[in-house]
């Protein structure tokens, strides 16, 4: 894998947009692999395909490439919420690709944002677009990657040093077991990982992640059996593997 674009295949552009959307995908797609197998070799999609820029054919994974010079850590700003939305309950959205360059499109960073935490919880809508606007009542979104477990947000290059592919896809493909969880009750399980990892122990206790009941009562109002929810969704991610029940209201943490 290269970790420089080859500026010159952006020659004859002029606008920035283009310049950086040309020289971003022709480096991902000489040096991108697929995360989801053993593919070294992702095909681009076609010009306008929504909310997809390059595709595994071997298994179909897709991916949506984003590029900056740093990195948001916090929001990451999208595209039309309802868009977003439809894709996620559709189970088409894609795994995130956040490219980092420098001033002279050296590859700082590359990320990847496993499609499986993108989950109706982490994305926030956007007041919409003002009357006297061009898109008059348009309505945004932001993917809050602050309420994305870390586990989730794969380093493929860091600090212009590759990670090993067998690294970087073993931590991808641990996450496809939560492909098991229907899309509306995904959102309970990738909280409840993300609460747990937030602990930054081994080992746990049910009181401590009782401690945390208003962290859900806050993304789930509606909800007036948290506690119990809480109970399941250690149970569901035992069940996938990721816990172990230690018996005495005691859970080991095994990834």
């Amino acid at each position: 894998m290269k970790l420089d674009c080859d500026v010159s295949v952006a020659a004859g552009y002029t606008s920035q947009p283009q310049i950086s959307r040309v020289l971003s995908e022709k480096w991902f797609q000489d040096n991108g692999y697929c995360l989801s197998c053993d593919s070294d070799q992702l095909s681009q999609t076609p010009a306008n395909t929504k909310a997809s820029d390059f595709v595994c054919q071997n298994c179909n994974e897709s991916y949506e490439l984003k590029t900056f010079r740093s990195r948001p850590v916090r929001t990451l700003v999208d595209g039309a919420y309802s868009a977003l939305m439809s894709r996620i309950q559709s189970e088409s959205v894609p795994t995130l690709m956040l490219l980092e360059r420098n001033e002279k499109w050296q590859i700082q960073g590359l990320t990847a944002i496993h499609h499986m935490f993108l989950t109706p919880e982490v994305i926030e809508k956007r007041k919409p677009l003002s009357p006297t606007a061009r898109r008059a009542g348009w309505v945004g979104c932001n993917i809050r990657l602050d309420l994305i477990v870390p586990d989730a947000q794969i380093q493929v290059v860091h600090q212009r040093k590759l990670v090993s592919q067998e690294l970087v896809r073993e931590k991808f493909q641990r996450f496809s077991r939560l492909k098991s969880i229907p899309t509306n009750s995904r959102g309970w399980a990738t909280m409840m990982l993300r609460i747990v990892r937030n602990l930054k122990k081994s080992e746990f206790s049910l009181n401590e992640i009782y401690a945390m009941e208003q962290l859900f009562s806050a993304s789930y109002p509606e909800n007036n059996n948290i506690k119990a929810k809480m109970r399941q969704q250690l149970q569901v991610l035992r069940d996938l593997g990721y816990l172990e029940f230690c018996g005495g209201g005691t859970y080991k943490l095994l990834i």
